[in-house]
């Protein structure tokens, strides 16, 4: 496979055309598009966010990518000062127009994409190489949500499905058997919240917590206790240009590897991902 791989890699640094009708672009002026593939030689330039918590995750799996590829990978930290990085997440502070720009003129490749049903015609998402969940976490010593007094709060990470998800399980209840949610702006400030007594449970993003707790929230204090409502994964990947066909197939051969030969598995037990990231 390595030598499929390695064709499929080289084909890309040629910088063959698509040979598809150029995509629609409505999110930028039309002459920023040119059908051309960036030439960089054997390598490959990964985009990835130099302020976000998975920044030294991505930076490793770029390298390995990489060495699986036999490409030399450049890392290019795509910094946003408008719109600042919430601790402890996973969403990418950039909209649709400034990724678009960046992979014309900076990146083959966005590292840490969100695996969307709905993509622009100018995107192209590689197979996941991380699939997160939520938990529902509280710092006493209960076995169920049930057990939690009803005068506390369960904190949510505001506009989330998860938290979206909590509000419809509640609706469920009888007026006088809910609990009130506290929708907390980012994941760092439930913890805080938990930790001061504010909030005495909260759904929140199993890699935050693991990350936040080199990988022990029970030793941290934090207890897990079973979602009352089915979970709902996070699926994150590689994004190239739609045209970059040879690229993208290169790189999700790539993660496939890693998947089967245990690597990718011990890099996120490395940088503390949780123990269900791995993609099935």
């Amino acid at each position: 496979m390595k030598n499929l791989i390695r064709s499929i890699c080289l084909a890309a640094g040629l910088g063959l055309t698509a040979a598809q009708a150029q995509p629609n672009v409505d999110v930028v002026p039309r002459d920023l598009y040119t059908d051309i593939l960036r030439q960089d030689g054997n390598s490959i330039s990964f985009c990835y966010n130099p302020d976000g918590m998975m920044a030294p995750f991505e930076q490793a799996l770029a390298e390995v990518i990489g060495s699986v590829l036999l490409a030399e990978p450049q890392l290019v930290a795509m910094t946003n000062p408008r719109i600042p990085t919430n601790p402890l997440d996973y969403r990418l502070p950039y909209l649709e127009d400034a990724l678009f720009i960046l992979l014309a003129e900076k990146c083959d490749v966005i590292m840490g994409y969100v695996l969307a049903s709905s993509v622009p015609d100018w995107l192209l998402l590689t197979r996941p190489y991380l699939s997160t969940g939520n938990l529902l976490i509280t710092r006493q010593p209960i076995a169920e949500l049930a057990d939690l007094p009803l005068d506390q709060r369960i904190g949510t990470r505001s506009m989330s499905v998860s938290d979206n998800r909590l509000q419809s399980y509640l609706s469920t209840l009888p007026q006088d058997q809910r609990w009130k949610r506290s929708t907390l702006y980012h994941n760092q400030r439930i913890l805080e919240q938990l930790d001061s007594g504010e909030i005495g449970a909260a759904v929140i993003w199993e890699p935050a917590v693991y990350f936040a707790t080199n990988g022990d929230p029970e030793a941290a204090g934090y207890h897990t206790l079973p979602l009352p409502f089915v979970d709902r994964r996070t699926d994150i990947g590689l994004a190239t240009r739609s045209n970059n066909t040879y690229l993208n197939s290169a790189l999700g051969e790539a993660i496939a590897e890693l998947i089967a030969d245990g690597t990718l598995a011990d890099m996120i037990d490395e940088f503390h991902l949780g123990p269900t990231s791995l993609p099935q």
